[in-house]
C-alpha cells in the first residue's frame, strides 16, 4: 500500500516517532551514565595507589605523577562507589512494572515526557547535593532518578505495539534502544574530557539541560497512537491500523496476570533478560573503573576507550535489527529461526569473549579491550533476538510484560556493581576481575540456553482479544465483547477494514 509522507520534513509519522525514541534513549543514557566515568574524577585516591594498581600493571598507561594529580573531592571506597553506581537501579527496578500500565491509562506521551523532565531536574541538582548534603543524599537523588526513568522502556514497547507494523517491528523497535549505545558513547567521551578540563559538575549540568531541551521537542512531535496524531496522513494511519488491528489500542483493564506468570516463553525471556543485563550492567558501570584501576588508563583515555564497546554494540543492534526484518520479509528464515539465531549469537559469544578477556595478562591491554569490545558487539544481537519478542507474543500487553521482565532484569543494575566492588575492594587485581568476567560468562550461557529453548513468536492465546462468534449459513463474523449486537446481524463486518 502506498503511503503519502507527511508530518515532519516529509517523514512518515512512525519514522518521526522512531527518531524521537532514538534521541530520547540517547538522552536517557546520558542522564543514567554520567556518573560512570565522572566518578573517577569525583573520588580522591590520594594515598591509595596500591588499591589502584596492586602491582599488576602499574604505570603501564599512566605515570605515578599523574596519579598524584588526580585529586577528587570525595573519599569513597570501592564499596561505596559500587553503591552509588547501583543506586539508580534500585529505583529503576521498582517502577518498571508500572510503565506499561501508565501508558495504557495516562498515555505514553505524558509518561515518557514527564519521566525525562523529572530526571533532568534531578540531574541538575546532583552536584550541589553531593557537595552539600553528603553521600546518602546523593545516593537518594540517583535512586529517584532511576525510579522516574524506570517507566521509559515499558512505555517504549507499549507505544510500538500501536505504531509498528509486524514486518517493520524489529527495525522500528531496535532504533530507539540503539540510542542508548550512542548516548553512552557520547557521555563516556564528553564526560571524561569535561571532567578533566572544566570540572566534573559541568557534566551533570550539561546532561540535565539536554534532557529539558528534548522534552520540549517531544511534547510537539510525540503522540500515543496513529489515531491521536493530528498530522499523520490518512494513508499511513489506515496502513498501520490494518496491519496491527484495532486491538492494540484496547484499554481492557483485565491484564491476564496468571497467564503471564505461568507462561514458559515469558519466563525464558525474563531469565535471558536478567542474564544479559548482568553482563551489560557490569561493563556499563564498572568498565571505566577496570580501565582506571587495573589497566591504568587516565580519565581522558578512559572516556574514549569506554565508548568503543558501545559503538560496536550500536552497530550490532541496528544492523541485526534490519537484517532480521529482511530475512523475514524475503522468507529466507522464519521469524522463530531468526529470533533463536540472534539470541544465541547475543548470549553465547559474549560469554566466550568475556571469559577470554579475564585471562589476558599485563602488557596486552589492547587485547583485553578488543575482547571486551567484541563481546559487546555480539551482545547487541540479543535485542532484535529476544528483547522485541514481548510485543510479538502479546501486542496488547507488550509494555506491561516488558516492564515485568525489565524489573527482574534491573536487579543486576545494582547487584552487579556491588558484587564487583565486593570482589575487587581489597586489591583490584586481574585475578579478582577474572572472577567478575567468569560470573558474566556463566550467566550469559544460562540465559542463552533458557531463551533458545523456550522462545515463541506467535501471539499467545491469552493475549488475544476475546470474541464472540455469530454464525449463520452464509457468514461468520467475530464480534468483540464490547460491541452491542444491534440491527440486522447479516450486515455486520462487510465494510470493516479490521475484518478484511
Amino acid at each position: 500500500m502506498s503511503q503519502s509522507k507527511s508530518v515532519c520534513f516529509r517523514m512518515l509519522a512512525r519514522h518521526v516517532l522512531a527518531a524521537m525514541m532514538f534521541s530520547g534513549m540517547f538522552v536517557l543514557y546520558c542522564l543514567r551514565n554520567n556518573l560512570s566515568v565522572t566518578i573517577v574524577a569525583m573520588v580522591n585516591t590520594t594515598g591509595k595507589e596500591a588499591d589502584r594498581y596492586s602491582g599488576d600493571c602499574q604505570g603501564k598507561n599512566g605515570s605515578e605523577l599523574e596519579l598524584v594529580d588526580e585529586l577528587g573531592e570525595f573519599y569513597w571506597d570501592s564499596q561505596r562507589q559500587g553503591l552509588l553506581l547501583g543506586a539508580y537501579y534500585y529505583g529503576y527496578a521498582v517502577s518498571q512494572i508500572f510503565g506499561g500500565w501508565l501508558e495504557k491509562y495516562v498515555g505514553g506521551k505524558i509518561v515518557f515526557g514527564g519521566s525525562m523532565f523529572l530526571g533532568s531536574v534531578l540531574t541538575l541538582v546532583s552536584p550541589i547535593t553531593a557537595r552539600e548534603a553528603g553521600f546518602w543524599a546523593f545516593f537518594a537523588v540517583r535512586l529517584f532518578l532511576g525510579l522516574f526513568q524506570g517507566v521509559i522502556f515499558p512505555v517504549h514497547h507499549q507505544m510500538w505495539g500501536k505504531w509498528a507494523p509486524p514486518m517493520e517491528r524489529t527495525t522500528l523497535i531496535s532504533i530507539g534502544p540503539s540510542g542508548c549505545n550512542v548516548g553512552t558513547i557520547f557521555i563516556s567521551v564528553v564526560s571524561g574530557v569535561m571532567a578533566a578540563n572544566v570540572g566534573w559538575d559541568t557534566v551533570f549540568y550539561m546532561t540535565g539541560a539536554l534532557g529539558l531541551a528534548w522534552v520540549l521537542v517531544w511534547m510537539f512531535l510525540g503522540y500515543d497512537s496513529p489515531n491521536k496524531h493530528p498530522r499523520i496522513s490518512d494513508g499511513e494511519k489506515k496502513y498501520i491500523i490494518q496491519e496491527i488491528g484495532p486491538s492494540s489500542e484496547d484499554k481492557d483493564p483485565q491484564v491476564p496476570w496468571k497467564s503471564i506468570f505461568t507462561s514458559l516463553p515469558i519466563w525464558g525471556l525474563v531469565i535471558a533478560h536478567f542474564c544479559s543485563n548482568w553482563g551489560f550492567y557490569t561493563l556499563l558501570t564498572s568498565f571505566p573503573t577496570y580501565l582506571d584501576q587495573v589497566l591504568g588508563f587516565d580519565i581522558k583515555a578512559n572516556g574514549f576507550i569506554s565508548a568503543l564497546p558501545q559503538l560496536l554494540q550500536w552497530v550490532s543492534v541496528l544492523s541485526c535489527g534490519y537484517l532480521a526484518d529482511v530475512l523475514r520479509r524475503r522468507k529466507i528464515m522464519s521469524t522463530l529461526a531468526v529470533r533463536r539465531t540472534l539470541s544465541a549469537f547475543g548470549m553465547y559469544f559474549p560469554a566466550a569473549f568475556l571469559l577470554g578477556a579475564g585471562f589476558v595478562g599485563c602488557g596486552k591491554e589492547a587485547l583485553a579491550i578488543a575482547l571486551i569490545s567484541i563481546a559487546t558487539f555480539f551482545g547487541g544481537a540479543g535485542f532484535p533476538g529476544f528483547k522485541v519478542n514481548h510485543v510479538e507474543i502479546a501486542p496488547r500487553f507488550g509494555g506491561i510484560i516488558y516492564g515485568f521482565s525489565n524489573m527482574v532484569a534491573s536487579i543486576p543494575g545494582f547487584a552487579a556493581p556491588y558484587v564487583v566492588g565486593a570482589l575487587t575492594n581489597e586489591a583490584n587485581t586481574r585475578s579478582e576481575w577474572l572472577i567478575v568476567f567468569a560470573i558474566c560468562a556463566a550467566l550469559y550461557f544460562i540465559g542463552g540456553t533458557a531463551v533458545v529453548l523456550t522462545i515463541r513468536v506467535d501471539e499467545q492465546e491469552w493475549a488475544k482479544t476475546k470474541t464472540k462468534t455469530f454464525e449463520d449459513k452464509e457468514l461468520q463474523v467475530e464480534i468483540p465483547d464490547d460491541v452491542e449486537m444491534k440491527g440486522d446481524m447479516n450486515k455486520l463486518g462487510h465494510d470493516n477494514p479490521a475484518q478484511q
